[in-house]
């Protein structure tokens, strides 16, 4: 699962399917290390937000319990 993670972060483009997959595989990480390796790619994703939102026109894709 943290390949997939890893995976998604390392795209040259992301967009809202890449966001909700990335945010679906945290409920699958079941280990204190994956759930701990998990929230620093977490960070590193979140600082491309903005390359989605470019795309959308907004913020609007960002769930609320995330």
């Amino acid at each position: 699962m943290i390949n997939e993670v890893i995976e998604i972060l390392g795209k040259k483009s992301i967009d809202v399917d890449d966001y909700n997959r990335f945010y679906e595989l945290e409920k699958e990480m079941k280990t204190d290390n994956d759930k701990y390796e998990y929230s620093r790619y977490a960070e590193a994703f979140e600082i491309r937000l903005p390359e989605i939102a470019a795309k959308v026109g907004s913020y609007s894709f960002i769930k609320d319990d995330v």
